[in-house]
């Protein structure tokens, strides 16, 4: 079920109940994102509203130095409302960098752009975005371009095995009709080889690639 190493901190979840720390903050972003695209979040007062329905807002609360919220700070601000406006503005701000969002730091308020709305229809990750911001140029080749997109953050997840390597290297030959950099001993080199096959038509035989 679980590696060895990870058994006592999974133990210690279930017997001594420690509680469970919100990771929302690093898709803060891309929720705001989303909101904003939906129109239910059109300014600062507002996003920093819809925050305090989150867990994130029940943990800082709760816990408030797991966030880097010092005790006189949380002391001046018990609801926490500073803090919230901070984050607020820092997500609006790597957005508006981004081009997925227009914030107007003067008023406070949000417009959605194009490439913003696709990122939440498509649910493209805002890191995502912004490393295509910074390779993508119009002089990219078609080669370029499936680079590119294969080093997009949503396959991090994909492992390279052993067992796949002779499959990957067929593909390569057979389907791929573009150079692949990395080639098939890298993650977004495999992602590329599966993205060419896919475009080819090509058949995969292992289960793992499927």
């Amino acid at each position: 079920i679980t590696a060895h190493d990870k058994l006592s901190h999974y133990l210690t979840l279930l017997t001594q109940q420690n509680p469970i720390e919100s990771q929302f903050l690093d898709r803060l972003a891309d929720n705001l994102n989303a909101e904003i695209a939906l129109g239910t979040v059109t300014n600062v007062e507002e996003a920093v509203k819809w925050l305090s329905y989150t867990y994130l807002y029940v943990r800082t609360r709760a816990n408030p130095l797991a966030y880097g919220i010092n005790y006189k700070a949380y002391q001046m601000d018990p609801g926490l409302e500073k803090y919230r406006q901070e984050l607020v503005i820092e997500a609006g701000q790597k957005l508006d960098k981004a081009r997925m969002v227009r914030f107007e730091a003067r008023t406070g308020y949000f417009s959605i752009t194009d490439l913003g709305r696709t990122a939440s229809h498509y649910y493209i990750q805002y890191n995502t975005i912004e490393t295509f911001n910074e390779l993508f140029s119009a002089h990219n080749t078609e080669a370029d371009v499936f680079a590119l997109v294969s080093k997009a953050e949503e396959f991090e997840q994909i492992k390279i095995r052993e067992e796949e390597m002779e499959e990957l290297d067929q593909l390569l030959c057979n389907y791929c009709e573009l150079p692949v950099a990395g080639g098939v001993e890298n993650t977004y080199g495999k992602v590329n080889i599966l993205l060419q096959t896919y475009i080819g038509h090509g058949e995969l035989d292992s289960f793992s690639l499927i």
